[in-house]
């Protein structure tokens, strides 16, 4: 069996296309070159991998396949070329990491600190949702992933990486301040102010009022948690925000914090990987700093 990434890249131009010479002319090649391309992928396979219709060129059973594997294919070909030119451009190693929105709160002085002290690293961060981000680690599209407890780790190793809880954040003297006890069905009766539509902090806030069949009155999305606190602190409408983050606002008695009593609102934050002991290095350097840096915000 023998093909080159060109006879894949040719096949998917022809099959995005539907036409073998449009895909031919997609790709900078003349008919005859695209279509001596397709029949060396299909006789190295040893399948068809279209049907000629009067619709144009369509995807076999097969074909359908060997798409999906070359979409594969060609994602990690072009990984390895961006990995190579920055190891050409002297970076030694690269992190990649996915995180929720309150696990990113107590990020930045590790991880500063982290990539001062190693020059030729670099770091690719990304915001997702928990469960999102335990997928990408067992599947081998992130090194480690910050994730709340809550979710399922899917055998994953996972060490500390601190507490968290969300919190509604509330205009000084709102009824929900004088509740005894508040839930998340209870703060969605009253207008929202979020952080942006793809954080995953809203995803997550969306997730649950989808559980308990509520439409959010969301008044506005802002960047990030300091706008939309500065908008509640005006009266626009309440925020569910990390506690960490509350209290700055809360300190300058701009705003009051909401405790709610829903199980999910209080967890811990977990660093989550494969396996530690497989990690570069680099990887583990920073995963023990992360964690260091835990330590010593609890003590």
């Amino acid at each position: 069996m023998r093909y080159e990434l060109t006879d894949i890249r040719v096949f998917m131009a022809i099959a995005d296309a539907r036409n073998l010479s449009i895909g031919a002319m997609n790709m900078h090649m003349t008919a005859p070159s695209a279509s001596y391309r397709l029949k060396n992928l299909e006789n190295a396979l040893g399948v068809s991998l279209f049907d000629r219709t009067a619709r144009g060129m369509v995807l076999t059973s097969a074909g359908e396949s060997v798409y999906r594997y070359g979409e594969a294919m060609l994602s990690s070909a072009d990984q390895l070329r961006t990995e190579m030119t920055r190891y050409n451009a002297g970076v030694t190693g690269h992190i990649k990491v996915f995180a929720n929105s309150s696990t990113l709160s107590p990020l930045p002085v590790p991880l500063s600190r982290f990539l001062a002290s190693h020059p030729t690293i670099n770091i690719e961060l990304e915001e997702h949702l928990s469960e999102e981000s335990v997928r990408a680690v067992h599947d081998g599209l992130a090194d480690i992933g910050l994730v709340a407890s809550v979710v399922h780790l899917r055998g994953l190793e996972a060490i500390e990486y601190g507490h968290d809880e969300l919190v509604f954040v509330t205009p000084r003297g709102h009824p929900l301040t004088t509740a005894e006890r508040v839930t998340v069905d209870m703060a969605l009766e009253h207008e929202l102010v979020s952080v942006g539509k793809r954080s995953s902090n809203f995803l997550y806030l969306q997730q649950i009022a989808n559980k308990l069949n509520k439409n959010m009155n969301v008044r506005v999305h802002l960047p990030d948690f300091d706008a939309a606190l500065h908008c509640v602190q005006e009266g626009v409408g309440i925020s569910l925000v990390p506690l960490s983050v509350a209290r700055r606002s809360a300190k300058r008695r701009l705003v009051d914090i909401v405790h709610l009593s829903d199980h999910w609102a209080k967890r811990d934050q977990l660093i989550v990987m494969r396996s530690f002991s497989a990690l570069p290095k680099y990887t583990q350097d920073f995963v023990q700093m992360l964690a260091a840096a835990e330590s010593g915000r609890a003590g």
